[in-house]
């Protein structure tokens, strides 16, 4: 009191959520004031990270923090890297699916050689994240899981009826899946299937794949 030093609190963001976690972790906090304004946020703009702030801060003082980092970090590693993507907008779009699909740190950029790979041969993406994302967008009970009915069902994020990248991102992705989308591994992977470990396994063709 006699000092005048402001106490902070921390709130840590992980990588890989989507608006509505973010926003859930954010109006659940006890020392934030007011509610995410959600319907102005797009998914992917919210750079995941831990962030300081003192008692009865209004929380989308916390987003706009996170906007401003998304697009500062999205500059510097361009600014850094070669840009293989047409703007902004795919790169976090692309990373967004990174993101969802590895956790490991170097399969990142093992993942990211097979989804440049399978552009670049004009195959679907056929990414399950992009699925579930577009699944979950109309449910209230989320779900996780994903049937062969799902895969058949056409929407704007589904990668397995549609070519290209989903019409946003399906999560808001860390710094290390956005440096694996601008510098993917040189390889012949265009399969990858998980090993039941947490990983996955590679294969250059659909026999190697499907074994």
């Amino acid at each position: 009191i006699t000092k005048g030093n402001t106490y902070y609190r921390k709130i840590t963001i992980p990588e890989g959520f989507t608006i509505k976690q973010i926003a859930a972790l954010l109006n659940n906090n006890n020392f934030l004031s007011g509610k995410v304004k959600i319907h102005n946020l797009l998914e992917g703009s919210l750079f995941p990270d831990t962030y300081y702030f003192s008692r009865d801060d209004n929380v989308n003082s916390i987003i706009e923090r996170m906007e401003l980092k998304m697009q500062k970090q999205i500059q510097i590693q361009l600014n850094k890297n070669k840009n293989i993507f047409k703007n902004k907008d795919d790169l976090i779009r692309f990373a967004s699916l990174v993101e969802a699909e590895a956790k490991n740190k170097k399969e990142k950029f093992l993942i990211s050689s097979v989804f440049h790979n399978r552009i670049k041969r004009g195959m679907r993406l056929q990414s399950d994240p992009t699925v579930i994302y577009g699944k979950n967008i109309k449910l209230k009970n989320k779900s996780k899981k994903i049937y062969k009915d799902d895969l058949k069902t056409d929407n704007p994020w589904n990668t397995y009826t549609r070519h290209g990248l989903p019409k946003t991102a399906i999560c808001n992705p860390g710094i290390d899946s956005i440096i694996a989308a601008l510098n993917p591994i040189s390889s012949n992977y265009i399969y990858f299937v998980s090993d039941g470990e947490g990983g996955h396994r590679f294969s250059s063709t659909l026999e190697e794949h499907n074994k």
